[in-house]
């Protein structure tokens, strides 16, 4: 393993998503609930505009809009205003309080202040949970964790120490950041065709998987209710698709004795094995025929698919979890990782074999030189032309396709879908190459 660290004064053409969209988007998978940025206006118009812009629908955020003498004179007053005209005018299930760089580095004491507003409102039916989730450090993936870690302990507190008979073949599933709507309601699907129940946690699939409602809410749609996510302390097993969400399942086997299982990714065909047979072990069931057929369909997709991605090489640029999901299936196809870049380093990523550089979009360009695909967000798509790679939008954000959050990446059917959105844009970087020669000839 070696992770490469680059040494620049600045960062260009960044990879890296701040820390608090991270956690704002864990709240989109709570329904009934509001976050509010506890920083400047910018902070929240950042993030609100990529999520609306990515998921094509209405993001539930506030601000506390902070302007400089407001962190000089006192930062918190703003934030009582926030949270008085928020639960008195949207009364939301769930709110959650997310510092930026601006509340950290001031050093005010905004949980403690909040602490203390719990306390004389006497809030009980209202979930009310802090994070602290700077931009200068970690990425997008680290405030999602974070926050889903945040909202574990905000349910314990109301819940208290007391044991509670466990629900039999009730599972909690913990999706990673890196997931999309479909993703999550596909695994939904599949824990729960081993005849087990399950809760999500957050759930975006009924909250940013596209939906037609009348009328606007500023609070989140979907997601799982809070009633819901309270009887995660019942299951008997929790599942955690990403490394990220390893802490959040130690925080629910520290308080409710509940085992986890951590899977990487559940793309690829091994990853798909490894997921599947787990389930069956675990369930006593025998895989459904409609998935041994799928694993069918996958070989067979393999199999089409290995002449175009013969000698191919791949760079790829993404989060920490996100990126080790894609290795996954790009080793399997025979595919050549020319260069590896993430947005910031994790556990995860020293635990590989590969090297991985830490940086930008501009650092895959420097390593993309002759390659033949191209892996990342929207952004780096100037990059890909610039080498002359195929360029494939897979992550966060996606400005410039429809339906990337609608995309499946997981189980036999997603791998497949993978290899073959991959496979054609090869086929046409060809066809394109091989029209150029002979209008130039």
């Amino acid at each position: 393993m070696t992770i490469n660290q680059t040494n620049k004064p600045l960062s260009c053409n960044p990879l890296k998503i701040g820390q608090p969209l991270g956690g704002v988007l864990a709240l989109q998978g709570i329904y009934r609930s509001l976050p509010i940025i506890h920083g400047a206006q910018g902070c929240t118009a950042f993030a609100k505009t990529l999520l609306t812009r990515h998921y094509r629908e209405p993001i539930a955020v506030q601000t506390t809009a902070l302007q400089e003498m407001d962190v000089i004179f006192d930062a918190d007053r703003n934030l009582e205003e926030a949270l008085e005209t928020v639960l008195a005018k949207h009364r939301p299930d769930c709110v959650g309080v997310i510092s930026t760089a601006l509340t950290e580095a001031s050093g005010a004491d905004y949980a403690g202040r909040i602490k203390t507003f719990q306390r004389k409102r006497n809030l009980r039916d209202t979930l009310l949970v802090t994070c602290a989730l700077p931009d200068y450090r970690g990425s997008l993936e680290t405030g999602y964790g974070a926050m889903v870690e945040s909202t574990i302990d905000g349910l314990l507190e109301q819940a208290g120490r007391k044991s509670q008979r466990p629900v039999k073949r009730q599972v909690n599933l913990l999706p990673g950041s890196f997931l999309t709507a479909v993703d999550v309601m596909e695994l939904k699907e599949t824990i729960a065709s081993f005849g087990l129940e399950v809760i999500a946690l957050p759930d975006v699939s009924t909250s940013l998987s596209g939906h037609l409602l009348t009328g606007f809410s500023p609070l989140t749609r979907g997601g799982v209710p809070l009633d819901s996510a309270r009887q995660m302390f019942r299951s008997e097993l929790t599942i955690a698709i990403g490394s990220s969400m390893e802490r959040p399942a130690r925080r629910l086997q520290n308080a409710a004795g509940i085992p986890y299982r951590v899977f990487d990714g559940v793309s690829g065909l091994a990853a798909s094995d490894e997921f599947f047979y787990f389930l069956q072990e675990f369930s006593g069931e025998p895989v459904p025929w409609r998935y041994r057929w799928q694993r069918e369909n996958l070989l067979d997709g393999m199999l089409d698919a290995h002449f175009n991605y013969a000698g191919v090489t791949a760079v790829v640029a993404l989060e920490p979890d996100h990126l080790v999901s894609v290795v996954s299936w790009l080793k399997e196809m025979g595919v050549g990782l020319q260069g590896l870049v993430a947005s910031c380093e994790t556990p995860s990523l020293q635990r590989r074999d590969e090297e991985i550089w830490i940086g930008d979009l501009e650092d895959a360009e420097r390593l993309a030189a002759g390659a033949d695909l191209w892996i990342s967000n929207s952004h780096g798509k100037s990059g890909a032309e610039h080498c002359g790679a195929a360029f494939m939008a897979m992550g966060f954000p996606v400005l410039d396709e429809l339906g990337a959050y609608m995309s499946l990446t997981v189980g036999y059917r997603g791998t497949l879908d993978l290899i073959n959105k991959a496979g054609n844009r090869l086929i046409r970087r060809e066809e394109n190459q091989h029209a150029r020669s002979v209008c130039h000839g």
